[in-house]
Parts: structure tokens; C-alpha cells; sequence
């Protein structure tokens, strides 16, 4: 049987009908801007039209971003799509759906598609950190999605990494989300422009507000301003990961999201920092490798997460 996978992040809802082999045979997407009406309104529309005309679909997951109270299908708190959040989402939705819903954080479906269909598929020990507007994670142990008690468990990016660090979108400061996410990134940016007015980074700086992008197409092009700006978030990214790396004693840490578009210019000084700050043997047994499936992560692990309401399994069967 097949199911419909569905990623909701800040700006967009991405749904797909996944295969049991992780093939996508259909996707669509709509905004997720507007007020709640507007985006539970915009999930069942993206949910009828995937799955209208093909046959076999058993389940759909809904994978969203946020702090997940599991028992209540409900986001305690979503930095990045407020409009989400304290809606029991299974209950306003699955009637409009009309076919069994399971709720997902959409870091953990997107490990989770790592490590069905991925960099983590041949491994029972995965970790995924996703680098995007914000930073994710997910963690598996064991071939099991670790969850915690509540369902809000494996928030990687929210591990605090400078106790006097910069502001994080959650209201922390220092988290790795505020280190080495596209977010701060932009914001190194600015000031290493700033201090470097002759830099191709100092120059475009002038003429526009820099995004994340830019920085890595100057990198790439070998502009020295914006390989520090990289070399000083994939350094935080590492610190963060020597962590990890000393807690849950992964086989591969696979790093996805947009910011890894930037592959080894901010996985080297990662792959430095775990060299120097995690321990054997978990240190010497983990590999730091570039996520594989991209964008369609989300889709292809929230599909892969989707249960059968009767059995409690997944609808592709175990891990």
C-alpha cells in the first residue's frame, strides 16, 4: 500500500504519494502562510489533490514543525509557523481527509526518510541535523525513532552551544539553531561584509541584503569573506555535533536542509570540531556525510511514518 506524506515548514505545505520504495507518484504544494483557517484549509486541499485518481492509498502523515505533544496531536510551540500551533491537528483534520491521520515533527520525518531511503539506509544508528531557516534533528537508536515522553524529544537545534550567544528565534540564547542555521549565517554575513567593504561578500553587501545563498555562491567562487563566514557556522555546527556525537553514539550523522548545499565548505570545520571534542570510540566510528534526499525528505519520511489505524504499524512496515 502507498501513503501520502505530507511536509509543512514556514512558507510551504508539500504533499506526495509515496511508494513502499519511496518512490514519489505524485506531489503538489500550496502556501502555509495565512491564519490557521487558511493553512488546515490549504493541508486538505494539498491531501485531496495528491491523492485524487491514485489507488492504494492506506494513511497519510502530517509532519510539522514545532515542539509536538504527541498524546494531543497538538504543537506546543512552532517559532517558525506560529499559526500552527495548540491546534489538535488529527481531530480537525482526519474528517476532512477522510483517511487516517498520524502527526510527525517534520525534523523527525525528515530523518527518518534519511534513514528509510537515504544517507542512514544501511545503518540502525542515524542522526540528521537539517540546516535550513532554522536547525532541525532527528535520532534513531537502534532502527527506533527516539521520540521522548511527550513526542518533543531530539529538538537538536535548540541544544544550547554559547551560553552568551545571539538570540535564538525560540528565546533562547546560543542554541545551535543561532550558530549555524541559513539565519545565522546571513547574519555573520553582515558583519564580516561590514569589516571586509572590499570582499566581493562587502560588496554585494552595498548593493543588497545578503541571504545565505549568496554567501555560499561567493564561497564557491572563492571569495575569502564568505569562506569565513562558512568556516565560523560549520565550526559551531561541529560544537554542536561532538555533542551529539558523545550522547547517542550514531554510525552516520547526515547533515541536510539548504545550508548543506554548501557541502564540504561547512562540513570540513564540522568533521574538524568532532575530531577534536567528541570521544572514543564513538568519534572514531561516526561518518559526517552530505543528507541525500533533499528536499523530498520530509514527504518520503512522514509517508514512511504513516501507521495503520487498526495495527498501530507503520503502512510500509518496519524500519
Amino acid at each position: 500500500m502507498n501513503a501520502i506524506g505530507v511536509d509543512v515548514g514556514g512558507t510551504k505545505i508539500a504533499a506526495g504519494v509515496v511508494t513502499p520504495q519511496g518512490k514519489i507518484l505524485k506531489e503538489v504544494r500550496y502556501p502555509s502562510s495565512g491564519p490557521p483557517e487558511v493553512l488546515l484549509g490549504n493541508i486538505v486541499r494539498a491531501v485531496r489533490e495528491v491523492g485524487r485518481g491514485v489507488d492504494g492509498v492506506a494513511a497519510v502523515c502530517l509532519a510539522v514543525p514545532g515542539l509536538l505533544v504527541s498524546s494531543e496531536d497538538r504543537v506546543a510551540f512552532s517559532p517558525n509557523l506560529r499559526t500552527i500551533e495548540n491546534i489538535p491537528l488529527r481531530e480537525a483534520l482526519e474528517p476532512e481527509i477522510g483517511l487516517p491521520l498520524t502527526v510527525e515533527n517534520d525534523a523527525n520525518a525528515a530523518a527518518w526518510g534519511e534513514f528509510r531511503f537515504g544517507a542512514g539506509s544501511e545503518v540502525d544508528h542515524l542522526l540528521c541535523v537539517t540546516l535550513g531557516t532554522g536547525v532541525g534533528g532527528g535520532v534513531i537508536s537502534h532502527g527506533v525513532l527516539l521520540r521522548g515522553a511527550q513526542g518533543a524529544g531530539g529538538e537538536l537545534g535548540h541544544v544550547t552551544v554559547h551560553a552568551t550567544g545571539p538570540r535564538c528565534a525560540c528565546g533562547n540564547r546560543g542554541c545551535l539553531e543561532a550558530m549555524c542555521s541559513g539565519t545565522a549565517i546571513a547574519r555573520y554575513a553582515r558583519v564580516v561584509a561590514a569589516k571586509r567593504p572590499d570582499s566581493a561578500l562587502g560588496r554585494l553587501a552595498v548593493r543588497r541584503r545578503i541571504i545565505g545563498e549568496d554567501v555560499t555562491e561567493l564561497a564557491r567562487r572563492g571569495d575569502r569573506a564568505a569562506l569565513s563566514v562558512l568556516e565560523e557556522a560549520g565550526t559551531w555546527l561541529g560544537i554542536g555535533l561532538a555533542g551529539f556525537v558523545n550522547v547517542f553514539n550514531p554510525e552516520v550523522v547526515a547533515v541536510g536542509g539548504a545550508v548543506s548545499v554548501a557541502g564540504e565548505l561547512i562540513l570540513a570545520p564540522a568533521r574538524r570540531e568532532i575530531a577534536l571534542r567528541a570521544r572514543p570510540p564513538s568519534r572514531d566510528l561516526v561518518r559526517v556525510k552530505e543528507a541525500t534526499l533533499g528536499p523530498e525528505s520530509g514527504v518520503l519520511g512522514a509517508a514512511a511514518l504513516a501507521r495503520d489505524p487498526e495495527s498501530g504499524e507503520y503502512v510500509f512496515g518496519p524500519g
